[in-house]
């Protein structure tokens, strides 16, 4: 038994359990860390996009897309140390940073009008974001946002090639790019070349189309509206409507080139300023040829055509005034460019001396003629033709240049018939024939108020009447009828001899100064000839309205 006055002892045992009020914050801390830790699992990269401004940027709330998909959201919008730039942070998704490379590129989408078309009109609703065309490169955190939209996207098959022009123009990012009338690629951008003597202008040609582009292609512009006003008339091409608006740019290939010709990556081409440039620096022969003009040569130009009935055959070059201060004397000299590969078939070589076949040409008559273009525009060209009538001539080969014969124009002939012919009725004794004339006129009226001839008349007169009665009368009798027939017989053949006296009065009247006669008579006939010519002139233009525009489609006529 225990004591009762003994304090019994207390057995104090150490508790080894933690409480179950510390069971929360440790559950709590848990899930806090697993939350950190799949936080920072799944934390995609950030990023910095540097814009001009911040337009429609929104911290929280511009999203960044690829293709209509979210990749990320704007974190901050700030500036930048110097308050020149905006700078923009991102949070992008876990699973992008193998795109972040350093030709990755980013832009606004916004509204946007251009003459290529409009464009981010969805954004009027769901607001501006920011879109992503991955690249290629090292991986990158930091970027140059683009403030106009690439041409075109980096997923887009093709390739690219370079053209150089010597001004840019209508041409510019977005225009499009044609073959045979379709849309095949664009112009990515432009700058200058390295020594500022032109343009670069990188363009994209889309798959399958790009095999169409060889060593050998050429490119032209084909913007807006061309209206060339020259010997040819008037002329009005477009390529198309949207080329009417914001340009455009033509290629085409040459059917001799083969697949082995393909077109490497950034070859650089030149961009001609029309097709008919191109057609001409792409004629490598070039015969010069020399021609003498006593013709004048207002409305004739460098540049203007030389042609065998209707075909071109070459350009006029140059335009040169001679003189000669020994003689005095004064011309035009037109230097000619031909271009025989415009004649003869692309097989053909090309002969030892082209100007041997020139001249057997020359000596079965051709020439060179200046001829209207076009009534309306009063431009001239050079026409080649066969004129068999022409004087026998000879290429002169004497100069640095051969020379070809030339004939005057068909106006200048008209015109020199014309002043020949007043020249010539100018020196006729006008008051003397005149006045022969009068003195004709003066004899045949007193020759034809002659008794005789009165009587004649008169007695001719009667004679019908007779006739007459003896026709109206049937019931008479034949004998005095031949009789009345036989009389009106004898009297009509003494008229008929009177009426030739009196004619070779005149004619001796008017032969009384032969000279005179002969002058009037060769006037008569150069007048004649004039009018003949002028007339040959209208019934062209008469079959031919069209030559007062389009001009003379052939050679002269003789």
């Amino acid at each position: 038994m225990t004591d009762p006055g003994q304090i019994p002892e207390v057995d104090v045992r150490k508790q080894r359990r933690l409480p179950v009020i510390w069971i929360i914050p440790l559950v709590a801390a848990a899930i806090g860390a697993w939350l950190v830790v799949t936080t920072i699992l799944e934390k995609g990269p950030e990023i910095a996009i540097r814009f001009e401004t911040a337009q429609g940027l929104e911290a929280g709330k511009t999203k960044i897309k690829h293709k209509d998909v979210e990749i990320g959201i704007v974190d901050t919008v700030t500036l930048d140390a110097k308050l020149a730039h905006v700078v923009v942070t991102a949070k992008m998704q876990k699973g992008v940073d193998g795109f972040l490379r350093t030709n990755t590129r980013f832009w606004v989408v916004r509204p946007r009008l251009a003459l290529s078309g409009v464009s981010g009109l969805s954004t009027l609703v769901s607001g501006a974001y920011i879109e992503m065309d991955p690249g290629d490169g090292d991986r990158a955190e930091s970027y140059v946002g683009l403030e106009v939209p690439p041409v075109i996207r980096s997923d887009v098959p093709g390739k690219e090639f370079v053209l150089e022009a010597d001004r840019l123009g209508s041409l510019g990012p977005g225009v499009p790019i044609y073959f045979r009338g379709i849309e095949v690629g664009e112009i990515m951008g432009f700058e200058l070349r390295p020594d500022a003597r032109g343009v670069r202008l990188p363009i994209f040609i889309k798959a399958p189309y790009d095999a169409l582009v060889r060593k050998e292609t050429v490119f032209w512009n084909s913007s807006g509206i061309d209206i060339v006003l020259n010997a040819d008339g008037i002329r009005i091409r477009t390529e198309s409507a949207q080329a009417l608006l914001a340009g455009g740019i033509t290629f085409e290939t040459p059917t001799s080139a083969t697949a082995v010709d393909l077109a490497k990556v950034g070859q650089v081409f030149r961009l001609f300023r029309d097709r008919e440039m191109q057609e001409d620096e792409s004629l490598a022969e070039i015969i010069p040829v020399l021609a003498r003009f006593d013709d004048s040569v207002r409305g004739l130009k460098v540049g203007a055509p030389i042609e065998f009935r209707g075909i071109r055959i070459g350009t006029v070059a140059a335009i040169t005034f001679e003189s000669d201060p020994k003689t005095l004397s004064l011309g035009i000299a037109v230097l000619l460019n031909i271009e025989p590969e415009r004649i003869r078939p692309p097989t053909e070589q090309a002969t030892a001396d082209p100007y041997a076949t020139l001249e057997k040409l020359v000596a079965k008559g051709m020439r060179a003629q200046l001829q209207s273009g076009s009534l309306l525009t009063g431009q001239l060209l050079v026409n080649w033709d066969f004129f068999p009538d022409s004087p026998p001539a000879v290429i002169k080969r004497d100069g640095q240049v051969p020379e070809m014969p030339t004939v005057p124009s068909d106006f200048e002939q008209i015109s020199g018939s014309v002043n020949t012919v007043l020249a010539k009725l100018s020196a006729l004794p006008m008051a003397e024939l005149i006045e022969d004339v009068r003195n004709t006129v003066r004899a045949a009226g007193k020759l034809a108020e002659a008794p005789e001839l009165q009587s004649s008349l008169a007695s001719l007169d009667r004679s019908l009447s007779a006739v007459e009665r003896v026709v109206n009368d049937v019931d008479g009798e034949i004998g005095p009828l031949l009789n009345s027939l036989k009389r009106t017989s004898d009297k009509a053949e003494v008229a008929v001899e009177q009426a030739a006296k009196a004619l070779a009065s005149t004619d001796e009247l008017i032969n009384r100064d032969s000279e005179g006669r002969e002058m009037l008579l060769e006037a008569l006939r150069e007048l004649a000839s004039a009018a003949q010519s002028i007339n040959s002139l209208a019934t062209y233009l008469e079959r031919h309205p069209e030559a007062l525009i389009q001009g003379k489609a052939g050679g002269a006529t003789r």
